[in-house]
């Protein structure tokens, strides 16, 4: 018997790290909601990805909990099949993120229609609620995702939320345009007819744009604060400043208590993930 390889056996490098929170908003305590965002996040050494998804909480999306449950988890499926194949190519990766997002949303649709045979619906619910015309309705989500393989970072959503990048400078930038579909009262989401039509993808080159972190959040973070557009630049900031003075695993113990403010004050569910180079 030979000795394994030691290359096959020896760890991979850790270069990027995730973090989450998500905390319900006091609305939902008040109304006796359950939290409707959900989380996921995943690594092995120089790939990870992470996913948020966002319930819609509406009396006629009554199983929105776990439709951004099941998003959350088909998102972190699919892509951490993708990352092995990201290469140097945007216009490559992009189709195979965009390909991506299809096979999240068909493998949400499948996760669905099997939490739906084994929960059928109820009479009021089939009529008063509308879910014999419409069953995919009741799970519906916003969904937000981010995945990196060594220097290549790709985003995807449909639907609301926000999704930043940081440089190593602590200037942040949107990593995706506004979502036209969104008027302030309705939001994209995976239980429309045609959710890939509501698709924005983005392929980033960390190298080149000095990327040292991203975060992913639910509407309920924005929503609450008063500065509408330069909130996501000083929370992108304060990450890359605390990340550098006080670690990772410091923010990573903060953030649920950072998240409890604006779902107190907003009301509405509060999630962030994170995701930053390790020797950050």
């Amino acid at each position: 018997m030979t000795d394994p390889d030691p290359q096959a056996t020896r760890p991979r490098p850790k270069v990027w790290t995730t973090l989450s929170g998500t905390t319900i908003g006091s609305v939902h305590l008040r109304d006796g909601l359950p939290l409707q965002d959900a989380v996921l996040t995943w690594s092995d050494g120089d790939q990870a990805v992470v996913a948020v998804a966002d319930g819609h909480g509406h009396r006629l999306h009554f199983r929105s909990d776990t439709g951004a449950a099941l998003a959350a988890v088909s998102a972190v499926e699919v892509l951490r099949r993708l990352v092995p194949q990201l290469g140097d190519d945007a216009a490559e990766t992009e189709a195979l993120v965009r390909a991506a997002a299809a096979a999240i949303v068909e493998t949400w649709n499948a996760k669905v229609a099997h939490h739906r045979e084994a929960n059928p619906y109820s009479d009021i619910e089939l009529g008063e609620y509308g879910a014999a015309a419409d069953p995919l309705r009741a799970y519906g989500t916003t969904l937000l995702a981010a995945a990196v393989a060594g220097d290549l970072m790709v985003f995807l959503q449909i639907g609301d939320g926000d999704s930043v990048v940081v440089d190593r400078h602590g200037t942040a930038s949107r990593a995706l345009p506004d979502d036209p579909h969104l008027d302030g009262v309705h939001t994209s989401s995976l239980c429309q007819p045609d959710p890939l039509s509501a698709l924005r993808v983005a392929v980033l080159d960390t190298r080149v744009e000095e990327t040292v972190l991203a975060f992913l959040c639910s509407d309920g973070f924005g929503n609450s604060r008063v500065d509408a557009d330069g909130w996501w630049r000083q929370t992108g900031e304060q990450l890359v400043e605390f990340g550098r003075s006080r670690g990772l695993d410091w923010i990573g113990e903060q953030l649920p208590a950072w998240l409890e403010e604006p779902a107190r004050v907003g009301g509405d569910d509060t999630t962030m993930a994170i995701l930053a180079r390790s020797e950050l």
